[in-house]
């Protein structure tokens, strides 16, 4: 049997300030199991590793030593470049796209899926709030990384809960350390838009002790940042009106026209502190025992002053020339009349400040044990994680009214001036008409009327235990090189409790009386565009967060919130696996395989509690179902030549709905909007996967490969809206009795002031069945055979090219159409169909300089939304530009550059069609760094 060796020695990274992980293998087909942190064993070599191609190289060698399909990171790679979280960090592996909040990696798309699954050292993580997957992918700063793994097709030892991909980060071990380390790295950000100077500082100790009782190796990091970011939001309501004679039938032609439309000045503070440690004892040569932790609070203030801006229903629609209204086409070859430019008359201007807040901290603690003897080993662990979260807005609203006008503490006393609206050009234009004497007083405190306020939190619970026994035995039987088995107990604990409340309308606050809650909202909204945009009116301030309690006496609002009992829910579940796997390696007419096949069985008891509401009666209700899941799984490698790989693979997997998913109660808003419900008899979706690739490994840092992938879902999860309808149309929507679709709203507040309404739902079901292909191309190579400087040059770049279909189909609406409804097959969420990243690298004479850029097609948001009338919401293509520089000023210091968004491409998101009006465009900061590091 081949055997393996791997070696660890860190070094320092650039960006990071924290060691590299090096992985040197021997054989070509050692293993490494890439669930687990790497491990220091007996080595025939000795490689310290320093640089970009050293990094590289020993994430290829752990790519191609793997007996499944995986991508890897080291720190050194993670390090070189500005990334902040982990979500940035996975940018850089092919498959793998990623969205972006205030310009911060946020969500991570793996092969069309955001159903993933976070793992630290091999272990679950538990959410901010009640998804599924583990933590945050924004939470995770990149300090804390000595490497991560990506495995696209899960073993039967690897934990059950992704359909796209399994994110394995690896954290720093002490064993094996040759001598002790130290490194502290610091940096200040400017963000452009925000205007804002941002302070990030990092370290890792780590050292291994020889003592009487054993080796002991210790490591400790930890990182703290501050950072205020700033996006301008901008998005319009489309709506059908019928006002426009198009082909000149005397008869009025239906066509998408604004509805109302909402301007933002978004910021967000944002504080990490994170610290992970390990303390690993080598009792002696059998035995060793372990313990580790990571530790990550989040704190995200929020600031979004804006407008909203509609037209009131007493004020008849404006009449257009034809030539505004055009005929468009989507690409499924749908055509419906769209609005492109106007004057929006008679419009509500209400200026508003939302306040959001989170606050999160989670933890991982695990302990355990490996001991070996003979031909056997055995492992056990028992972890514990977890995370507290309090997700809280607070919303202040006013009025643009006239103090002249006796209704001037009421609705009725709004000046309603007129915009111009124009999608002609690449960029969504929503501004005021400079013709209209009724803008003159935005400015002025004496004209605005304190609307209403709401105050809204979420507390959410989520605990993690976990216990689990594997065993391995090194078998060497003919082609059976080992044969694993285990088995993992799992308890879940999800919780959400949920305050609310708001004040009544106009309560008499205007913003010259109470100048503390008002302020002038910034004059530079998109300036980017060289439009001009509004700004410089009197908005609340986004003093509300940090001063609750003063805002909620100023509204007659209670000290503290009750609770919505509606709101509250609870998961819990117990769940079973167990699993065998076989390891195979052998040679068939000189040809080397090797490989696994395994299965692993999941039986899941499930309980989602809540409290429903009936006529002003709470009561209990419990729904319980039970499911046991096979998952079987099958990876065979082939060499034919040196350095070829050929890779063939099966695998099915399941992911549980998320926590708030399985609700069985309702989320009711303050709003007139569809309700969001939960559906508690929710089951597992379920993939089956096949994988194909070639890898050549043409030099030592080189590889070229071309996978192909195909995956067949089984039971997806959808949002489907349901639209309310009257039993009686005579009684009115606010007849708690009247709903025949829907549900009554208690607490909705219409425009109209009345309050309790028939409203609809976005409800979750298990929505048939899809599939997806793809093709995955990777290239990485160094040119150190070109002469002189130029051998410091070098190249990485990927291409995902995917495609899927689904059973769901989206009805389009008769407005759109001419009156006659029509349906298509909808794509499948967050699934762009080409995505590629190109970095280009150069590493020498102490300079380390990379630039990276990276591009996704259009892909499905979300099926139905409120900014789209409950029609679907499409995000627009979007590429964006990273590069960062380093210089070694000696063998202890470097100082540091990078660049984030150089371009400042906007973010545009679709109504209804994949290309059809912008409905949200959104434009973030252009982001400078410059920093030190020191190794000591």
């Amino acid at each position: 049997m081949t055997g393996w060796v791997l070696k660890r020695r860190f070094n320092f990274a650039m960006m990071t300030g924290v060691a590299a992980a090096a992985l040197v293998t021997s054989p070509a087909f050692a293993q490494v199991d890439p669930t687990l942190p790497a491990q220091a064993e007996d080595a025939e070599t000795d490689i310290v590793v320093t640089g970009i191609r050293a990094s590289l190289a020993s994430a290829i060698n752990e790519k191609r030593a793997s007996d499944t399909i995986v991508d890897v990171i080291n720190a050194q790679d993670v390090g070189k470049l500005p990334d902040q979280n982990l979500a940035e960090v996975l940018e850089n592996v092919s498959g793998v796209q990623i969205d972006r909040a205030q310009g911060v990696g946020s969500n991570v798309s793996i092969r069309g899926s955001n159903q993933n699954l976070v793992l630290i050292n091999g272990r679950a993580t538990t959410p901010a709030g009640d998804a599924r997957g583990g933590i945050s992918f924004d939470d995770l700063p990149a300090e804390l990384i000595a490497s991560v793994s990506v495995t696209k097709v899960a073993t039967a030892d690897q934990i059950e809960g992704s359909v796209g991909g399994i994110v394995d980060l690896r954290t720093y071990r002490g064993l094996g350390l040759r001598e002790p380390i130290a490194s502290v790295r610091a940096d200040m950000e400017y963000a452009e838009n925000a205007d804002s100077f941002n302070p990030r500082v990092s370290a890792v100790f780590g050292r291994e002790f020889a003592t009487g009782i054993g080796d002991i190796g210790v490591v400790l990091s930890g990182a703290y940042g501050e950072q205020t970011v700033r996006e301008d939001v901008l998005n319009v309501r489309y709506a059908a009106r019928t006002g426009v004679d198009l082909n000149g039938d005397g008869v009025a032609d239906p066509y998408l026209r604004p509805n109302y439309a909402q301007q933002f000045f978004s910021t967000r503070d944002r504080r990490n502190a994170s610290v992970s440690g390990s303390a690993e004892w080598q009792a002696d040569s059998n035995l060793k025992l372990f313990v580790d932790g990571t530790y990550v609070n989040q704190r995200i203030v929020g600031d979004e002053a804006g407008v909203f801006i509609q037209q009131a229903a007493d004020v008849a629609e404006l009449a257009f020339p034809a030539d505004r209204v055009i005929q468009s086409r989507d690409a499924s070859g749908f055509s419906y009349n769209q609005l492109v430019s106007g004057r929006i008359g008679g419009t509500q201007f209400r200026p508003q400040n939302s306040s959001p807040l989170r606050k999160t901290q989670s933890y991982l603690a695990a302990g355990g044990a490996e001991w070996e003897s003979g031909q056997v080993s055995i492992k056990v662990e028992a972890s514990r994680a977890g995370s507290t979260s309090h997700d809280a807005n607070f919303q202040l609203v006013s009025q643009f009214n006239d103090p002249a006008s006796a209704n001037f503490g009421n609705a009725g006393g709004r000046i309603s001036p007129p915009f111009l609206f124009d999608i002609t050009g690449d960029d969504l234009f929503f501004a005021p008409d400079p013709s209209s004497p009724l803008f003159a007083n935005l400015g002025n405190r004496a004209y605005f009327q304190t609307f209403i306020g709401r105050d809204n939190a979420n507390r959410f619970r989520n605990v993690e235990n976990a216990q689990r026994l594997d065993l391995e035995w090194s078998a060497d039987i003919g082609p059976i090189r080992s044969i694993q088995l285990g088995a993992r107990l799992n308890q879940t604990d999800s919780r959400r409790r949920r305050t609310t409340q708001a004040s009544r309308q106009f309560p008499g606050i205007t913003a010259a009386n109470r100048p503390d809650l008002y302020s002038i909202a910034p004059t530079d909204f998109f300036a980017f565009t060289g439009d001009q945009y509004l700004g410089g009116f009197i908005v609340p301030s986004g003093s509300l967060t940090r001063n609750p309690a003063g805002v909620r006496q100023a509204l007659g609002l209670a000290a503290v919130p009750p609770e919505d009992l509606g709101a509250r829910f609870r998961v819990k579940e117990e769940s079973y696996a167990g699993y065998l796997r076989v390891n195979l390696e052998t040679e068939v007419g000189g040809v080397g395989l090797r490989g696994n096949a395994g299965v692993r069985v999941v039986r899941t008891s499930q309980t989602a509690s809540g409290v429903t509401l009936a006529n002003g009666v709470a009561s209990d209700v419990d729904v319980r179902q039970s499911y046991t899941y096979w998952l079987p799984n099958a990876i065979l490698t082939a060499e034919p030549v040196e350095s070829l790989l050929l890779r063939a693979s099966y695998g099915r997997s399941l992911r549980r709905p998320d926590f708030g998913q399985l609700s069985p109660t309702v989320q009711f808003p303050l709003l007139d909007v569809y309700v969001s419900a939960g559906n508690p008899n929710l089951r597992p979706q379920t993939v089956d996967q096949y994988d194909a690739a070639v890898e050549w490994y043409f030099d030592r840092n080189s590889l070229l490969s071309v996978g192909g992938f195909y995956k067949k879902y089984q039971n997806l999860v959808t949002t489907v809206a349901v639209a309310p309808t009257l039993i009686d149309p005579a009684r009115g929507p606010f007849d708690p009795n009247n709903c025949a679709t829907g549900i009554f709203n208690p607490v909705s507040i219409d425009q109209s002031g009345a309050v309790g309404e028939c409203v609809g739902i976005n409800r979750p079901v298990n929505a048939g069945s899809a599939t997806l292909k793809g093709l995955e191309v990777n290239f990485q190579h160094s040119f150190t055979y070109l002469p002189g400087a130029l051998d410091g040059l070098g190249v990485i770049a990927n291409y995902t090219y995917q495609d899927g279909e689904r059973e769901t189909t989206f009805t389009v609406p008769g407005f759109a159409t001419g009156g006659v409804e029509e349906q298509f097959a909808l794509p499948l969420r967050d699934l762009s169909k080409n995505n590629y990243n190109l970095t280009l690298f150069y590493e020498k004479y102490g300079v380390n300089a990379r630039v990276r850029y990276t591009f996704r097609d259009p892909f499905l948001r979300v099926e139905a939304v409120d900014l789209t009338n409950n029609l679907p919401l499409y995000q627009d293509e979007r590429s964006q530009l990273n590069a960062s520089v380093s210089v070694d000023i000696n063998p202890q210091f470097a100082i540091t550059f990078s660049g984030v968004n150089l371009t400042n491409q906007p973010n545009r998101e679709r109504a209804i069609f994949i290309d059809g009006p912008i409905g949200q465009e959104r434009i973030a900061d252009r982001r400078y760094a410059i920093g030190v590091r020191g190794k000591f």
